[in-house]
């Protein structure tokens, strides 16, 4: 790291370092994202609600802690950002949706009131699609968030804003919640990293409920090692310092990484199911890890187009189950995209749900058996696709988008999305990645160890 380095360029636990060792302090580094946020999120759209003044009156609160010696760990002063879907005390939440525009809850999340404990300054509230279970479209009281790498592209779903924010360097790292992909699917479409961790890792408390028995919060930051200073500053332990030069050598030693078997085919069809860049990207990525001394071994996982049905319905239905009033008392408070999933999601039978829930069941124990026995960890594509346009996905709401997403929504083991490549048309391209379940240390050390190896570095985007 250079000591020119701007401030709003450096990683979170870059950033973390120099203000332990006071070569910067949290107004310094808040006073550079809130210019920032103020210059460039009317391009990005990355924040629905920002709170600038209040993250600069913590700033200088946290400035004068750290110089009078109170340092109060790995976070103090760090400026982050909440999806719209986290409940914040004096800040409206809105779910990126017409009918809680102006909604300020008197309770924050327990994930936000931890955070700020720590230390943490918020930055605001980020886009995301609606209720986390919507679609953009036109008739949306909120823009959509976009993509930095390309305006026009979209930047994922549902926890958007938050990669938007993060690969735009609008904050340091941002919260997310993930159902059926929605911290992984932003973090591929953006190029950053998403973890969706073993479920209640960290805590769901007042964050607006999807999908009850799937939801999950997590972070999306620029880098492996980032998260691991989170996940070390929540739960006491030392992912960090496992992160090292050796012991990244030592991860990759003899790694078994499962990689399904037909991968690049649709069983049904035998049509091609990913984009030839991001076949020929993921192939690379793993040549790189054979090389550093892993072991690439076919494995024969349930078929997609099974998971993705029966995962879809496990959402649809509990989603239904929370948003039916408003669809039914008050549907022109939701947007085009949500009344059309909300429709869809009607029809589902109560039977139809149970029968899904029995073959989660079922895949989770077969998933188990497979890290348990034969595999360390499970690899393949973090996004089928290059990101789509906006104008696309606005056309196409509820178009199968990210289906690679769903296995590990439905058997709840940790999963981390992390960027490998960067498409002809400047888009990027990722690897997802899962462990057994509370594997969360190896996930870690795995992805820091590939992003050392292939050299990633997220490129500087808008500047």
């Amino acid at each position: 790291m250079s000591l020119d380095t701007p401030l709003h360029a450096l990683s979170l636990a870059q950033a973390s370092a120099l203000i332990r060792l006071k070569k910067i302090t949290p107004l310094q580094l808040v006073q550079a994202y809130a210019e920032r946020i103020e210059r460039l999120d009317g391009q990005v759209h990355a924040f629905v609600t920002p709170t600038l003044d209040a993250a600069l009156q913590a700033a200088h609160q946290a400035t004068r802690e750290i110089a009078a010696g109170q340092h109060r760990g790995p976070l103090h002063g760090l400026p982050i950002a909440h999806k719209d879907v986290f409940l914040t005390r004096g800040v409206r939440t809105t779910a990126h949706s017409r009918h809680w525009r102006d909604w300020v809850p008197d309770v924050s999340a327990t994930l936000v009131t931890g955070l700020e404990k720590q230390g943490a300054i918020s930055l605001g509230k980020t886009a995301c699609h609606e209720f986390a279970f919507g679609s953009p479209a036109d008739d949306d009281l909120f823009p959509p968030a976009r993509n930095p790498w390309h305006l026009a592209h979209m930047p994922g779903s549902s926890s958007s804003g938050s990669g938007a924010a993060v690969a735009a360097r609008l904050c340091i790292a941002a919260t997310g919640t993930d159902t059926g992909g929605s911290i992984r699917h932003p973090a591929a479409a953006c190029g950053v990293v998403g973890l969706k961790p073993t479920r209640h890792a960290y805590p769901l408390s007042g964050v607006i409920a999807l999908a009850p028995t799937l939801d999950v919060a997590g972070f999306l930051t620029r880098t492996a090692l980032d998260q691991a200073v989170i996940w070390d500053a929540w739960h006491g332990t030392d992912v960090t310092a496992a992160c090292t030069a050796d012991a990244q050598r030592s991860v990759l030693q003899g790694l078994r990484i499962g990689v399904p078997t037909g991968l690049w085919l649709n069983p049904e069809t035998g049509e091609a199911t990913h984009d030839p860049q991001i076949r020929a990207c993921f192939e690379r990525a793993m040549q790189t890890l054979q090389a550093e001394g892993a072991q690439v071994l076919p494995v024969a996982l349930p078929p997609q187009p099974a998971v993705v049905q029966a995962a879809n319905t496990l959402i649809a239905y509990e989603a239904f189950q929370q948003l039916q009033h408003i669809w039914r008392d008050r549907p022109e408070n939701l947007g085009h995209g949500l009344r059309q999933k909300l429709a869809a999601a009607a029809q589902l039978s109560a039977d139809n749900y149970h029968a899904a829930r029995v073959q989660a069941d079922v895949w989770q124990h077969e998933v188990d058996a497979l890290l348990r026995e034969q595999v360390d960890v499970l690899m393949w594509p973090g996004r089928e696709a290059l990101p789509e346009t906006l104008q696309t996905l606005m056309e196409r709401p509820t178009a199968q988008r990210s289906a690679c997403n769903r296995l590990f929504s439905l058997t709840g083991h940790p999963a981390l999305t992390c960027p490998v490549g960067v498409s002809s048309e400047g888009l990027p391209m990722a690897v997802q990645m899962g462990a057994a379940l509370h594997g969360e240390r190896r996930l870690l050390q795995v992805a820091h160890a590939l992003e050392s190896a292939i050299g990633w570095q997220l490129p500087a985007l808008l500047d």
